[in-house]
C-alpha cells in the first residue's frame, strides 16, 4: 500500500493522460499540464486523481507480505532516518552525522531516504535479511519470545514482587510445557534489567508514576496543519428514533478527530454501537481522503479541505485506541501515535472543548437529554425524539462545514478555517500554497488495514472464524495435502484475512500473488447475511441449545433464525430491539455508499460455481465439507 505525493513539477495520470503538477489552485485542487502536445492545462479535484491506480507509488511487497522481524527492522531504519526525512535543507554533513552515530555507511541511509520518500510507507524500508541478529533485538524463536513477553507482563510486572528465581522457574517450566527453546539465566536477567523503571515502580511497587515528569506544562507546539491529531468518542445528548418506525432508539456514539494546529475537525464517526477500534477505523477513513463524495452524500454545500496523512496522533489510553490493527496502521504510514499520559486530563482538552461545542449545540435538537438533570428539568427527551442517525450525520456535517469552521475561535483569534489557510499559505512563497497533504494511493487497500486483522490456516473446507465457515476456488493453493503435511509438519498454511463488523457474510483476504484482497464469502452462500453483533448473540444462543459437542455452522444460522423469529413474534420490541434493528440498517446504508464511491470491490473478486461448490459426489482435488 503506498501513497500519492503532489510535488510541483512532478507526474501524475489523469484520465489516461499524463500531466505535470504546476500549482495548487486550492487545498483540494491541482493545476495540471499536458507533458505532450497540445500541452492543455486542467484543474482537477485530489478526490478524482487518488482513485487512478497509475498514481500510486506501490513497493514489490506490502505490509502484509512481511514477517514481524522484517518490519521490526524497518522500523529501526525509519528511526534512523527520521530526523533526516523532517529537515528542510538536509545536507551531506547531517547524514555522514546520523551514519557514524548509528555505524552504518552513508550510501546505506541515503538509499533509506530515498526508499521511503518515493513510496511513503514504513515496510517498504523491510530488508531481505529477516533472521539476522543485533544488539537488542532477540534471536529467540517467536514461540519462546511469546511466553518470555507473556510471562513478564503478568507474573514479574505484579505487586507480588517475585524474585529472579521464580520468575525463570515460571518461564523455564511453560517453555518444556510446549516444547520449545528454553532460555539461559543471563539473557532474562538482562531483559528484566531492560525493563523501564517507571514500569516496575508502576506495576511492582504500586507506586504512582506521571509519564510526563519533565515534559512542558502544556501540549507541545504545532507548527501546520495535520502536525498533530487528536482523537476522542463521547455519547451524543440526544435520543434518536428509527428511520421506518420513529420509535425512539436511544443515545448514539460519536468520535471526532481534529486538527491541532487550526482546530479543524479532521473528521468523524457517528454509532449506535459502542466505541471500538472498528470506530477508531471509520473516523480515520472519513478524516485522511478527501471530503468531497461524503459531502454530496449528505448534500451540504461547502468546503471541507482537511484531509491526507498526519504526521502524529494524540489519543487516550483506552482499550479501543491501544489495538494491534491500529499500530500497525500508525507504523505504516510513518505516523506517531502518542498517549495522553494518565491522570492528565490536560492533554486531551482540545478535542473534549470541540465535543462540548457540538454538545452543546445538540440541545437545540428536539430529543436532547441535555448535560444534567437540572438543566432537563421535566423535559421529556424519549417523547420528544425526532432525529434519525441519518438526520444528526447530515446536521452534524452542516454545522461543521458551515458553522463550526467560519466561527471565530477564542485561542486562536480567527476562524478554524483561515487558521488552516494561514498554515498553508504562510509556508509558500508569494502567498500559494507550496504543497498537499500525501494522500493514500490505494483507498481500497487503506481501507482494508483500517479493518480487524485476523489471521487463520486454510483447512480443506476453507477459513472457519468464530464458527462461520468461508470458502472460495482461489483459497485451493493455500490447501496443503495430509500427506504433504505429514512430510513437514511445521509447514504453515496462513493468511491475513479481514473481516468488516458491520457484514460477516464475507471476508477479505490478502493474495500475496495478485498483491490484492479477494472476496472470501460464506462457504454456503445460501445463508443470510449478519452484522457481528447479529453473530455474538447468535453464538450465545447457540451454546445453550446445543451441549456435548462443538458448534457448526449450521448451529449459528439457526440460532440467528431462532432469534429473529422472537423479534417478529413480540408484540412490542422494546427499545433495545429496535435500536439493534435500527443499527443494522444505517450500517447497510452506510456500506451502500462505501460501494458507490470506494468501489470496495477488490479487483480480484472470485467467480462463484455453485454447482461445483455444492456438488457432494465430486471427490475430484479436495474435498469440499457441506454446511447446513
Amino acid at each position: 500500500m503506498g501513497v500519492i505525493k503532489f510535488n510541483i513539477n512532478s507526474k501524475i495520470f489523469y484520465e489516461d493522460n499524463e500531466y505535470i503538477i504546476k500549482s495548487f489552485p486550492s487545498a483540494d485542487k491541482v493545476l495540471l499540464k499536458r507533458s505532450i502536445s497540445p500541452y492543455e492545462e486542467v484543474i482537477v479535484k485530489v478526490n478524482d486523481l487518488i482513485k487512478d491506480s497509475k498514481n500510486a507509488n506501490e513497493p514489490e511487497k506490502s505490509q502484509v507480505e512481511y514477517g514481524d522481524k522484517a518490519l521490526d527492522k524497518a522500523k529501526e531504519k525509519y528511526e534512523i532516518i527520521k530526523p533526516l526525512l523532517e529537515m528542510e535543507k538536509r545536507t551531506a554533513k547531517d547524514v555522514e552525522k546520523r551514519a557514524k552515530k548509528f555505524k552504518k555507511g552513508m550510501a546505506t541511509l541515503y538509499r533509506w531516504i530515498e526508499t521511503f520518500e518515493k513510496f511513503g510507507t514504513v515496510s517498504s524500508l523491510a530488508g531481505n535479511r529477516e533472521n539476522c541478529g543485533a544488539k537488542g533485538k532477540s534471536r529467540f524463536p517467536q514461540e519462546t519470545e511469546e511466553i518470555i513477553n507473556t510471562i513478564i507482563n503478568e507474573v514479574y510486572l505484579d505487586d507480588q514482587q517475585l524474585p529472579f528465581s521464580n520468575i525463570y522457574n515460571v518461564i523455564a517450566n511453560e517453555c518444556k510445557k510446549f516444547n520449545v527453546q528454553i532460555p539461559k539465566k543471563g539473557a532474562i536477567r538482562n531483559r528484566l534489567n531492560n525493563i523501564n523503571p517507571k514500569l516496575i515502580a508502576k506495576h511492582r511497587k504500586n507506586l504512582s508514576v506521571r509519564e510526563t515528569r519533565g515534559m512542558p506544562g502544556k501540549f507541545p507546539e504545532v507548527k501546520l496543519p495535520l502536525d498533530i491529531i487528536q482523537i476522542d468518542h463521547t455519547k451524543v445528548d440526544v435520543i434518536l428514533v428509527d428511520e421506518e418506525t420513529r420509535e425512539e432508539i436511544g443515545r448514539p456514539f460519536i468520535t471526532v478527530a481534529i486538527d491541532m494546529y487550526s482546530r479543524m475537525i479532521y473528521g468523524f464517526y457517528i454509532s449506535l454501537n459502542a466505541p471500538s477500534y472498528f470506530s477508531v477505523g471509520q473516523c480515520f477513513l472519513n478524516a485522511v481522503l478527501p471530503k468531497d463524495d461524503f459531502l454530496n452524500q449528505h448534500g451540504i454545500k461547502g468546503e471541507w479541505p482537511v484531509y491526507g496523512l498526519p504526521r502524529k496522533i494524540h489519543m487516550d489510553n483506552g482499550k479501543d485506541f491501544r489495538s494491534i490493527s491500529l499500530h500497525s496502521f500508525c507504523s505504516e504510514f510513518g505516523i506517531e501515535d502518542i498517549y495522553r499520559p494518565v491522570a492528565r486530563p490536560e492533554f486531551g482538552g482540545a478535542v473534549e472543548r470541540v465535543i462540548g461545542t457540538f454538545m452543546k449545540k445538540t440541545h437545540e435538537l428536539p430529543g436532547s437529554t441535555f448535560s444534567n438533570i437540572f438543566e432537563k428539568g421535566k423535559y421529556k427527551s424519549g417523547k420528544k425524539a425526532a432525529v434519525t442517525i441519518s438526520e444528526l450525520e447530515q446536521w452534524y456535517v452542516y454545522f461543521i462545514v458551515n458553522v463550526y469552521h467560519k466561527t471565530v475561535h477564542s485561542s486562536l483569534g480567527m476562524t478554524p478555517e483561515e487558521k488552516f489557510y494561514q498554515g498553508l499559505l504562510g509556508v509558500g512563497e508569494d502567498k500559494e500554497i507550496p504543497f498537499l497533504p500525501i494522500v493514500p494511493a490505494d483507498t481500497i487497500k487503506f481501507r482494508m488495514s483500517l479493518l480487524p486483522k485476523i489471521k487463520r490456516s486454510v483447512q480443506k473446507n476453507g477459513i472457519t472464524i468464530d464458527y462461520i465457515t468461508y470458502f472460495s476456488e482461489t483459497l485451493r493453493k493455500y490447501i496443503i495435502p495430509s500427506q504433504y503435511k505429514k512430510l513437514k509438519p511445521d509447514l504453515i498454511n496462513e493468511v491475513e484475512c479481514r473481516r468488516d463488523p458491520r457484514d460477516i457474510s464475507k471476508i477479505y483476504v490478502y493474495d500475496e500473488d495478485i498483491k490484492d484482497y479477494i472476496i472470501v464469502p460464506y462457504a454456503d452462500i445460501r445463508k443470510p447475511a449478519m452484522n457481528l453483533t447479529e453473530l455474538r448473540k447468535s453464538i450465545s444462543e447457540a451454546k445453550k441449545a446445543i451441549t456435548g459437542r462443538e458448534l457448526e455452522p449450521h448451529d449459528i444460522f439457526e440460532a440467528h433464525e431462532r432469534l429473529n423469529q422472537y423479534i417478529l413474534d413480540a408484540k412490542k420490541e422494546t427499545k433495545s430491539v429496535r435500536r439493534q434493528k435500527s443499527t443494522k440498517k444505517h450500517q447497510e446504508k452506510t456500506m451502500e455508499y462505501e460501494s458507490k464511491v470506494l468501489d470496495v470491490t477488490p479487483k480480484s473478486e472470485p467467480k462463484v460455481n455453485l454447482k461445483k461448490q455444492f456438488n457432494e459426489e465430486d471427490d475430484s482435488d479436495y474435498e469440499i465439507y457441506p454446511i447446513g
